[in-house]
């Protein structure tokens, strides 16, 4: 088995890539890896924690309590 790193380009679902010389024809199995261009949900709530203050551990965890808190007051478990 032979592994090699190539970049290649997929547009409108067919995916182009050019390899060395030396691979010769044949049947292969690929692994696709598709760079991030988009920043996530994830990411736009730890960035909009860090910009309200929540940017420790402690904080975090006292943020977490404080909805489990509402939650239950929601569900009237709690008053």
């Amino acid at each position: 088995m032979k592994m090699i790193q190539v970049k290649g380009e997929i547009k409108q679902g067919e995916l182009k890539i050019k390899t060395p010389l030396e691979i010769t024809d044949g049947e292969v199995d690929l692994i696709i890896v598709k760079q991030n261009q988009e920043v996530d949900e994830f990411e736009i709530m730890c960035q909009l924690g860090k910009e309200n203050g929540y940017d420790s551990r402690e904080k975090i965890m006292d943020l977490i309590q404080q909805v489990k808190l509402e939650m239950l007051e929601e569900k009237g478990r709690i008053k």
